[in-house]
């Protein structure tokens, strides 16, 4: 009889022992998954916080190099549509735009208007004798910026192309065609400030 007292008794209680057990055990199931996908969280979250600092920084120089061309565009406006222009008719001709200043700056030192005794004209002093019927040269438009970029790239394209790709070749051919043999011209464009 005491043992089915006793029985009676603690079969409840073992009962509810079993049941907060298990509800102890989901709780800390439940705690340990949970912390897992905190912890994870602030992975990310501080994953995006140094994104978010790198993304601040590269818009706060995009609002220097913005301010810049806009100071430069104001003070200097056929320099910089100069550099517009040679930065997209460079990516044009598979060139690199920084030869293409080099090129200006030792052809004509950015002055769209400069004339040679030999009769180029223009940023990249083209030839317009040796030129004007390959070209279909418009002499009226010889001294506008990009008309005369364009042009250059051409004639500097058709050498590269003679020269299989030998830039320092294609320098020489462009200053001296195939007459001259001025050795010295290559490196002073290569020895630019661009290169």
């Amino acid at each position: 009889m005491r043992n089915r007292k006793f029985l009676l008794i603690a079969m409840p209680i073992i009962f509810v022992c079993v049941v907060l057990f298990s509800a102890l055990y989901d709780v800390s199931i439940n705690n340990y998954n949970n912390l897992k996908k905190i912890s994870s969280l602030q992975t990310k979250l501080d994953k995006a916080d140094k994104e978010l600092e790198i993304s601040r920084k590269v818009l706060n120089r995009v609002d220097i190099l913005r301010y810049q061309d806009e100071v430069i565009r104001k003070k200097y406006p056929v320099f910089a549509k100069i550099v517009e222009t040679v930065y997209t008719k460079s990516k044009e001709y598979n060139f690199d735009p920084n030869l293409i200043m080099g090129l200006i700056q030792i052809e004509s030192n950015f002055k769209p208007d400069a004339i040679s005794s030999r009769g180029a004209y223009g940023l990249m002093q083209v030839n317009y004798s040796v030129w004007k019927n390959e070209l279909k040269i418009d002499p009226k438009r010889i001294f506008e910026i990009d008309y005369n970029i364009e042009l250059g790239l051409k004639i500097l394209k058709q050498y590269y192309k003679i020269a299989c790709g030998d830039i320092l070749r294609t320098l020489h051919l462009y200053n001296n065609g195939f007459l001259y043999n001025n050795e010295k011209y290559k490196y002073k464009v290569i020895n630019t400030v661009f290169l």
